[in-house]
């Protein structure tokens, strides 16, 4: 038999989750954008751990080595998106300077103000060139 605190659990985690994983945290504009990167203008994103910022997207790109792979994200601010404050990495996190707002660079899960992610983009690779694109 489940409880009342079980009932009220249940309802705050369906909440959660339909707050992250549905409309809720879709904040970012779609636009449509395709960016090559090579090693020759990108040189840092080809070493695990390095990074760098790329045109595309709403606010321009970050683009992180995992050491598996890239990722991509939106440069812009999942925090008052409308005002498109756009963050910069400060170690291995991406802060919004005007908020305060903060990401981990690695997955870009909010870890400080934000509720909701980075936007992530798609990246390809062919050869030895990676291209973003939405």
């Amino acid at each position: 038999m489940i409880g009342t605190r079980g009932y009220t659990f249940a309802g705050l985690y369906l909440l959660l989750l339909s707050s992250c994983f549905g409309d809720g945290c879709n904040v970012i504009p779609n636009v449509t954008f395709h960016t090559n990167l090579n090693r020759a203008s990108h040189v840092d994103v080809y070493s695990p751990k390095g990074w760098v910022y790329a045109t595309g997207g709403v606010c321009g790109l970050i683009v992180y080595n995992t050491g598996d792979g890239l990722i991509a994200y939106d440069r812009c601010s999942t925090v008052s998106p409308e005002k498109k404050n756009r963050v910069s990495v400060e170690g291995m996190q991406m802060v919004d300077n005007q908020s305060g707002a903060k990401w981990l660079l690695m997955d870009g899960s909010p870890t400080n103000l934000a509720e909701c992610a980075l936007r992530r983009y798609s990246v390809r690779r062919s050869g030895d060139n990676y291209y973003v694109s939405n």
